[in-house]
């Protein structure tokens, strides 16, 4: 025979650092580097695609 167990603490939702174990904040601040070097690998693409783009317009109008 068991006794049933009155003092077990009841079920709650997980909190936002207990669901994925981090905030957006600590993330950034761990990751900052890597970060900064993908914004400017982006800004490396998007000139260089606006700088094609540019001399395909020129090279059109000749």
């Amino acid at each position: 025979m068991s006794l049933p167990q009155q003092h077990l603490p009841k079920d709650r939702d997980a909190t936002r650092e207990e669901e994925w174990g981090f905030t957006i904040w600590e993330f950034i601040a761990d990751n900052w580097l890597y970060l900064l070097g993908i914004l400017i690998i982006l800004a490396i693409f998007f000139y260089a695609r606006y700088n094609w783009r540019r001399r395909q317009e020129k090279n059109q109008m000749n």
